[in-house]
């Protein structure tokens, strides 16, 4: 240490084919008065460090790695846990050499986004997750590249993998984005399977996709109920998708609702009437169907589900049973096929309104149920305009929380579309949802 320091010499640069360590820092050379006479205090001797922004340079499968980690010790354990039912959407993901790289990328986007919503309370602006952002947008980009592809390719354009890479891309979409193209999305998805017949064709002839194609239609029938009664997308025709519901939907089928069968068919019907202009016959057809909900039993029906769950099935049921009246009151009153001022409609939805709100804090206070919530906080939404400001306030913090417990951005959209709607005044049910919005997945 006693002897005179040595001028160094130009630091070496890392090889271009050396990509085992990333660049985190860059050394500043002494300025060139310093280095020409050697007489620079010990100051001007050391270099000045230059801390600039990381350059991330792993490889694509370090992120496949730790997404299957994430996925496997974070998501899975918790769909676990909060099952009612046996479902073939909760599964550990397990080696991927035989997945196509389309999907698989898609997937580690999916895995990304989860942790992005989880951690940021604004995920679009938050300073923490932007690195996080360009890591999900690179391996969303390899999945692109990869279907298009195989979409260019007339031997693959149709099949089994390529409708499945779409198909994910589709749900990782909706999943991540705060302003959803839900129309474009499923319209192209929906190109591809017509290639090989209708959509009840292609859940015969590839059972492997049968999971996937009723997810679909699902998130379908519920996507209507937030979208203008004259704008409306159908994966099938209202008969097929009854006939699809009779012979797959469970209550325990999907993960992020658990609607009786009873009540999802009603919901199907719902959307089936508001887009048909006002008449005596429609609104016959409405005053049969709110009879028939009105008629649903929520004891007897959760009676007879499995006991292990009765409790979270008894709650369940009668939040759908009051969001699924409100929803055929609310809407149906906005196609015209029921009338505004009838006052035994009014003494429903007020009646169907307080047991919905009744039953909402206690079920989000219970694990299983409040995964489910998002719809029912939905409906109940719509019907807080003519609350307070406390009830929206109360409802849009809830929708906060399912964002971040599901790692999804559609209760975010959500929340964005009620306070508008609350902002404005409120109004009828398709003013509230001016353009198609899909909020469940």
């Amino acid at each position: 240490m006693s002897r005179a320091r040595k001028k160094k010499g130009p630091r070496k640069t890392c090889n271009a084919t050396n990509t085992a360590r990333p660049k985190t820092a860059s050394v500043t050379p002494p300025s060139s008065d310093s280095a020409s006479d050697g007489t620079g205090s010990d100051d001007k001797q050391t270099d000045d460090l230059d801390i600039g922004r990381p350059v991330e340079l792993r490889p694509e499968v370090c992120d496949v790695f730790e997404a299957l980690m994430y996925y496997n010790t974070r998501i899975y354990p918790d769909l676990v846990k909060n099952q009612l039912g046996p479902s073939g959407f909760v599964f550990p993901m397990a080696m991927v050499e035989n997945v196509s790289p389309s999907i698989i990328h898609t997937l580690v986007s999916v895995v990304i986004s989860h942790r992005i919503i989880q951690l940021a309370e604004d995920p679009a602006s938050d300073e923490l997750v932007k690195p996080m952002w360009t890591r999900l947008y690179r391996h969303r980009d390899i999945a692109i590249r990869a279907i298009n592809k195989r979409i260019a390719n007339e031997a693959t354009r149709s099949d089994i993998v390529t409708i499945s890479a779409v198909y994910t891309l589709l749900f990782a979409m909706l999943q991540q984005s705060q302003d959803p193209c839900y129309r474009t999305h499923v319209g192209f998805f929906m190109s591809l399977v017509r290639l090989r017949g209708t959509f009840t064709d292609l859940i015969r002839i590839l059972p492997p996709m049968e999971l996937s194609l009723m997810a679909m239609c699902i998130v379908g029938v519920f996507a209507n109920t937030t979208s203008p009664h004259d704008d409306f997308f159908h994966v099938t025709h209202t008969p097929e998708t009854l006939q699809l519901v009779a012979t797959y939907y469970t209550e325990s089928y999907f993960p992020s609702v658990a609607i009786p069968p009873p009540l999802f068919t009603e919901i199907i019907l719902i959307n089936d009437l508001r887009p048909q202009p006002p008449s005596p016959e429609t609104t016959l057809a409405a005053t049969a169907l709110l009879a028939r909900i009105e008629s649903f039993s929520p004891s007897t029906w959760s009676a007879a589900r499995p006991p292990a769950f009765q409790d979270d099935w008894l709650l369940l049921s009668t939040i759908f049973h009051a969001a699924v009246a409100l929803y055929a009151i609310l809407s149906l009153q906005s196609s015209g096929a029921l009338a505004d001022d009838a006052p035994e409609l009014e003494l429903a939805r007020a009646r169907h309104a307080r047991a919905l709100f009744a039953s909402l804090e206690t079920a989000m206070a219970t694990p299983r149920v409040k995964r489910r919530m998002t719809w029912p906080l939905v409906v109940a939404g719509v019907e807080a305009a003519r609350a307070g400001r406390e009830v929206q306030r109360y409802i849009g913090d809830r929708l906060r929380e399912m964002s971040r417990d599901h790692g999804s951005a559609p209760p975010l959209v959500a929340r964005g579309v009620l306070e508008r709607f609350w902002a404005e005044g409120g109004g009828r049910w398709d003013k509230c949802f001016r353009e198609p919005l899909a909020l469940i997945l």
